[in-house]
């Protein structure tokens, strides 16, 4: 009976030695976790799958496979700026990285996506994508082409540019892994044009000169043989709105009557004011 006692004791030993190898032969071969960084410019709310996780910057690990993230910039008193969501695959032991400015318009927000993706071989490929497309690729200085553009790499560090005309140039450091394929998703934001300063042209005013009679007829048209409408008297000073083909008449209003005096008993003058 002790002799039982005493084999039953060691089988359950051995069983839970072959068990506690099982475990650690299946945890050796468990896929590692999958890293994620998200940042953004103003801080925004971050939702995996639906299910809100914190705000930027936000980084985790994750159990690799394809998500769905959603970045919600918080809203700033004065502005509306729209959600960014886009569809990534997390890729074991492996960071993916998300960054995205926000703007009050689409196309002056930017953004950047890197995501690997596991493939045949040793070779490190690099793959970049844009908006707008067309965009000019440089990596460590050199220009490759023209996005998009998929391109063979030596693996390491690298700086790759990602420049348009009319768009803000983004430069962004990346890790070239031996056997996966590097994928850069690119959004541009588009340059703010500045507006030119509207420089004032100044007006030409005439002040009326000493008649002798102490007034001026302002007449119909241009002639002394048409109508007088109205007179301005010495001093006075009126903004010229038109000048005859003689260049001997100006064309002025008083008291919204519109009629012409003889330039001959006026002076210009320049009103910068305006």
């Amino acid at each position: 009976m002790k002799r039982k006692i005493i084999v039953i004791f060691l089988a359950l030993i051995g069983l839970s030695i072959i068990g506690a190898s099982i475990l650690l032969f299946l945890g050796a071969f468990k896929p590692q976790e999958a890293g994620i960084l998200v940042e953004s410019e103003p801080t925004s709310i971050v939702y995996i799958d639906g299910k809100e996780v914190g705000k930027t910057p936000y980084e985790a690990n994750l159990e690799p496979g394809e998500i769905t993230i959603r970045v919600k910039p918080v809203q700033i008193e004065g502005q509306i700026l729209d959600d960014y969501e886009t569809k990534i695959n997390l890729e074991s032991g492996i960071k993916t990285i998300i960054k995205r400015t926000f703007k009050e318009t689409e196309e002056y927000s930017s953004g950047v996506v890197v995501s690997f993706e596991k493939i045949n071989g040793e070779d490190g490929l690099v793959t970049v994508v844009s908006v707008p497309d067309n965009a000019q690729v440089i990596i460590d200085g050199k220009v490759y082409g023209y996005t998009p553009l998929r391109i063979k790499i030596p693996v390491g560090d690298h700086n790759l540019v990602i420049s348009a005309e009319k768009y803000l140039e983004k430069s962004l450091p990346i890790r070239v892994i031996k056997g996966y394929k590097l994928t850069a998703s690119i959004k541009l934001a588009k340059s703010v044009v500045p507006i030119p300063t509207e420089i004032p042209i100044p007006k030409e005013k005439i002040e009326i000169l000493d008649t002798g009679i102490g007034f001026l007829r302002v007449r119909e048209n241009p002639g002394l043989n048409f109508p007088e409408v109205a007179q301005v008297k010495t001093g006075e000073i009126y903004e010229i709105l038109e000048t005859d083909e003689t260049g001997k008449w100006y064309k002025i209003n008083i008291n919204n009557i519109e009629g012409w005096i003889l330039g001959e008993f006026t002076k210009k003058i320049l009103d910068s004011n305006n």
